[in-house]
């Protein structure tokens, strides 16, 4: 579906996103509803529904509203206003009334389908609620980003088809039932399979769907029964979705993306032009049609002895530096996650002769073939003995410069079209199996289920256990990786969903939801600790939000401490 996913529309009319100069905007007046009144058009705007998925995974925004402020990563070389809770985390920042805008216009999209699909001819009935199933799963989707963000929400289940100054808070009890229903409807009406990659099924619908109620426990609008649905629901897609973990991690982040076994919904890309936006949806906001991700993570290389800026290394903006808490958190002589996550060594690229010796480390005369390793990250600090015997640049944790550090390289991204293009064209995992093996040892260690959700926890380990050059040291580590229900807490939890999901998109969210955003920043997070207040739990609601409504701030009212 990759192709046909740059539609995207709004109310009555189907607007796209292609740039001013390459299609004549006016084009876009001339698509009436009527168009929406036909099988084609259901199946475009239905399209068109899913391209909010870009402007929210891998985005900019989304990320520094996601990834920073957290456990796991700290302001390196970026904006500080997510990253350390500045004052500039406030009503007016555009980042936040950015991701704000894009979700509720792909839910007002959702909304517009919703009501033009049961009146079309010429479908059936069936593909009609397929369809519908669709673009109700797609309206749940963009409520709950929205509502673990910023509480309660102006909850709109019918379309908007004129500016309008009439808006209200919904509690967040309602805003979930409103996703609830969506998703049952969803996960009665999908298929199991598609053939279409790219479109959603039952086993994603099921997933979301556990998630949600595990959120929910964790809020005030929380249930009784939440803990046990999230964990039966979690269980029944581990066993019968269809889908299996896949056996190397690093397959999931393999290029070109490609489907797999575990990844149940992504998130696709494109460097076309004709799918960038051509208004950004907030001034002030890092919204965009790629994948933003591959240079985010990205760490300041360039310009050491033997290496050059290039495709395979990346753009390197060097916005996400690791914390210790995530560097430290792996086994690594027992768990392969982290030498599969992140990058510590960088090789030549750019090799010197003996006119050109390098001085690395206080040795002279330097030469550096293509393949030499030129620069390691080390986990660990050295001393300057120690140093000098290497012939290369060497970073330990007390010496990590600006923008060069262990980097995340899930999203590295080789296939750009050019050494400094942004454009990032990987796949973004919304929703894989391996963590819907968490959310079932999280829901159940919650019920006091402890030793069956060791059991999930040992099962998605096994597939990272390393294997040893002799059978006792795949012995010892195998033995290194298994739990037992003593370790079942929500603080080993969220350690696992750390070693298994760093850089997805979820940190501060899991945070939030486990009740442990403050504690965990401030225990691990050096920098964000000395601004981050109680009230960081919610994001700031967009003032121009407040002032378009009819009684401001009395009808629509700000969260605390903004």
């Amino acid at each position: 579906m990759k192709k046909i996913l740059f539609i995207a529309f709004t109310g009555i009319v189907i607007l796209s996103s292609a740039c001013k100069k390459l299609l004549d905007e006016d084009v876009r007046t001339q698509i009436s509803n009527l168009y929406l009144n036909t099988p084609a058009g259901i199946e475009d705007g239905v399209k068109g529904c899913y391209a909010t998925l870009r402007m929210y995974y891998g985005s900019q925004s989304a990320g520094w509203m996601t990834v920073f402020g957290t456990d796991e990563y700290q302001n390196g070389n970026a904006d500080a206003t997510y990253a350390n809770y500045t004052a500039n985390l406030n009503a007016a920042n555009g980042t936040t009334g950015g991701i704000w805008n894009a979700l509720y216009i792909g839910i007002n999209d959702c909304n517009t389908m919703i009501e033009n699909i049961p009146a079309v001819t010429g479908m059936t009935q069936t593909l009609k609620n397929i369809r519908m199933g669709e673009v109700r799963f797609l309206r749940a989707h963009y409520y709950f980003l929205l509502v673990q963000q910023f509480g309660g929400l102006d909850l709109r289940l019918s379309s908007t088809r004129s500016a309008s100054k009439v808006a209200s808070r919904a509690p967040i009890a309602d805003v979930y039932k409103a996703i609830i229903e969506d998703l049952t409807f969803a996960i009665a009406n999908l298929p199991a399979t598609t053939s279409d990659y790219g479109r959603v099924t039952i086993a994603p619908a099921k997933h979301m769907l556990a998630k949600v109620y595990l959120t929910r426990a964790g809020s005030t609008a929380a249930v009784a029964t939440d803990y046990d649905n999230a964990a039966a629901i979690a269980k029944d897609v581990i066993a019968t979705g269809g889908y299996k973990l896949v056996s190397d991690f690093s397959e999931l982040w393999a290029q070109p993306s490609k489907p797999n076994t575990e990844t149940m919904l992504a998130c696709q890309f494109s460097n076309n032009i004709v799918s960038e936006p051509t208004v950004a949806p907030a001034s002030g906001s890092n919204i965009s049609a790629w994948n933003a991700a591959n240079f985010d993570f990205c760490a300041g290389y360039e310009g050491k002895p033997g290496i050059t800026r290039d495709l395979a290394n990346g753009r390197p903006f060097g916005h996400y530096r690791p914390t210790a808490y995530m560097v430290n958190l792996y086994n690594k002589t027992a768990d392969s996650r982290f030498a599969k996550t992140f990058k510590t060594v960088w090789l030549c690229n750019a090799p010197n002769t003996a006119a050109t010796a390098f001085t690395i480390n206080g040795n002279t005369g330097i030469i550096m073939a293509r393949g030499d390793t030129c620069i390691s990250i080390l986990d660990h600090d050295i001393t300057a003995a120690q140093k000098a015997k290497y012939k290369y640049t060497v970073l330990t944790p007390s010496t990590y410069e600006v923008g060069l550090w262990p980097q995340n390289k899930k999203f590295e991204d080789s296939l750009r079209a050019t050494v400094n293009d942004s454009r990032g064209i990987k796949d973004f995992p919304i929703y894989r199996l391996g963590e819907t093996y968490l959310i079932a040892a999280e829901a159940l260690t919650m019920s006091g289920k402890q030793a069956e959700a060791a059991t999930y926890i040992n099962a998605l380990r096994a597939r990272s256990i390393i294997q040893g050059s002799t059978p006792a040291i795949t012995a010892a580590n195998t033995a290194a990786m298994q739990v037992t229900a003593a370790d079942m807490n929500i603080d080993f939890i969220l350690d696992e969903r750390a070693r298994e999901l760093s850089g997805e998109f979820m940190r501060w969210t899991d945070l939030v939801r486990t009740g442990k955003l403050l504690e965990r920043v401030q225990k691990y997070n050096p920098v964000a600790t000395l601004l981050i207040k109680p009230y960081h739990i919610l994001r700031p609601i967009p003032q121009v939000q407040i002032d378009r409504t009819e009684g401001t701030s009395t009808s629509f009212p700000q969260n605390p401490g903004y």
